[in-house]
């Protein structure tokens, strides 16, 4: 009996230990984020060399912005001013960034999202990103 109960007790906490980003998650959006790999149809592609750009997202209440920075030594960035402004929507239990302003609207679905690691997937590719650490001399 104590064997099953284990099991039992096992097997959902698998399943909730499992589950995907919840709303408390989001938080951890905010900063910046540069790509790590990307997964398309069975194959990774790693960038070569150091990251051109970063993806910088400031998130509050559900709604933020991302820009595209050029990082350089010590703590600045070269940006745009081309910055693109979204949602975060919850649908069907999971969580997207929304873009509807855009030139042409689109949607991200987040897979993975905590203080080190962002997945985020948009046309049957699966973009992985790490916490970006600024270049210091």
């Amino acid at each position: 009996m104590k064997n099953t109960t284990f099991l039992i007790l096992l097997f959902t906490f698998s399943l909730t230990g499992c589950a995907g980003v919840s709303e408390q998650d989001i938080v951890h959006l905010n900063g910046y984020w540069e790509i790590k790999e990307v997964q398309s149809h069975g194959e990774n592609f790693n960038p070569r060399g150091v990251n051109v750009l970063v993806d910088y997202y400031k998130i509050d209440s559900m709604q933020g912005y991302r820009k595209k920075l050029a990082p350089s030594f010590g703590s600045e960035y070269a940006s745009s001013e081309a910055q693109f402004n979204l949602l975060i929507e919850q649908i069907e239990g999971d969580y997207y960034l929304v873009y509807k302003k855009a030139l042409k609207p689109w949607k991200e679905k987040i897979k993975v999202l905590n203080q080190n690691r962002l997945e985020l997937e948009h046309q049957d590719k699966v973009y992985i990103y790490k916490r970006h650490e600024k270049i210091s001399l």
